[in-house]
This record gives C-alpha cells, structure tokens and sequence, in this order.
C-alpha cells in the first residue's frame, strides 16, 4: 500500500468519525417521556425540563436554552417552549409525550440535550377554560 493511499484511507476514516460526531451531537432525536417539572428562569439559571423516560423510572433532564443563529435549529422560542413544558406538567401528569431536540447527555460534563419541541395532546398544550378552572377550584 502506498503513502498516498495510507493517507487517504486516514483522511476518510477521520473525516467519517468527525461527521458522526457531529450528528451525534446536533443531529435530531425524539424521546417519549412524561414530563415531571421544570426548573429555570432562563436568565440566571437556564431552563430545564425534567422527565422520566415513559414506562421506566429513568429521569431525563433537557435543557431548554436558544441555538440563536447557530444551524440547523435556529431556536428562539425557550420560553414559549418552557411554557407549554409547565401546562403538560399540570394539565396532563401522567401523558406520555414527545419531546424532539438533539444532543445527549453526559453527566461529567454536565451535558444536556436541549429541547427544540413537546409534542402532546392539544387538551394537554391549552390552558383550562374559565369553566374548568371553577370545577377544579371547587
């Protein structure tokens, strides 16, 4: 085998271990999951939404924080997405839902997948009407 081809092979192998890094990191990801409270202010502390994967006891912990301009996700809606976190957690405990982002988590370095969206039910994304609300109360 020559130098030229060692190289090449050596170049595509590093090329591919960076491309998979890269999808592991930013690539996107799905995980049903019930969400059990979030934390977070956005500004001195980050937002988190915290979960419990659905039919098991393992815990899940996304943060929720803006990718600003950086691609592919362009995410600037934290806060509206932490909202609709809060409503699942008490209109809906026990509902198994969808939260789709990236990353993973990797807890000696304290790392996070970060939330780009909830899918859930609409009865569990709205906040109860006037008329449910007295029923509750009541």
């Amino acid at each position: 085998m020559t130098m030229k081809r060692k190289l090449g092979i050596g170049a595509a192998t590093v090329a591919a271990l960076i491309l998979c890094f890269l999808w592991l990191r930013w690539g996107p990801s799905s995980w049903e999951v019930q969400i059990t409270g979030v934390t977070g202010d956005g500004r001195e502390v980050q937002y988190r939404i915290e979960t419990v994967k659905a039919g098991t006891s393992d815990t899940l912990i996304f943060k929720n924080a803006d990718a600003g301009f950086a691609p592919p996700y362009f995410k600037f809606n934290s806060a509206s997405l932490q909202s609709i976190a809060s409503r699942v957690t008490r209109e809906c405990p026990r509902e198994a839902v969808t939260v789709n982002g990236y990353g993973f988590r990797i807890p000696w370095l304290d790392m996070f997948p970060n939330a780009v969206s909830i899918d859930a039910p609409e009865r569990c994304r709205k906040a109860p009407t006037k008329d449910e609300a007295a029923r509750v109360s009541t």
